[in-house]
């Protein structure tokens, strides 16, 4: 009788149900107004999101992270009260050229790094999402509309 306690106190344990990370595929969908068209090119084309909602850890990957870390960045991840999630990091040391064009037409090209900010509002309900930017050298400051799709596959560069 007493070997068999353990085993029916273990049957009785309730079971915590974990559910598993989710991949999502998003892709560019255009700027949320005619005057951010003008983004530096620091709006990716593509991006991967890795979202454990319950843990409340996310990872991203795109054109940037993986041009400098050649890796997924990790997120700060926030679930807000309606249901959708904020995610949030940056990229140092994303390289640069920007060329300039002084006095007698004589262009000056620099060469350089940015650090760039990125802050992702997404609805895992409706698979969009709104992708804010910012940082650089010039301060610039622009967002794009993300649609997304479920996956299991892998974002590859």
């Amino acid at each position: 009788m007493l070997r068999l306690f353990p085993t029916v106190l273990t049957l009785a344990a309730p079971v915590a149900a974990t559910a598993a990370p989710e991949k999502f595929l998003c892709s560019f969908a255009g700027h949320s107004s005619a005057r951010e068209n003008n983004d530096g090119g620091f709006v990716p084309g593509k991006s991967m999101l890795n979202v454990d909602a319950q843990n409340s850890t996310a990872t991203v990957y795109d054109a940037f992270t993986h041009m400098v870390y050649n890796a997924p960045v990790a997120t700060k991840f926030t679930k807000k009260s309606n249901g959708m999630y904020r995610l949030r990091w940056k990229v140092k040391g994303v390289p640069v050229t920007i060329t300039t064009t002084y006095d007698y037409g004589i262009p000056e090209i620099i060469k350089t790094k940015f650090t760039v900010r990125y802050s992702l509002l997404f609805n895992p309900e409706t698979l969009q999402g709104k992708l804010s930017v910012s940082g650089g050298g010039e301060r610039f400051t622009s967002s794009g509309k993300f649609d997304c799709d479920k996956t299991n596959k892998n974002l590859v560069f």
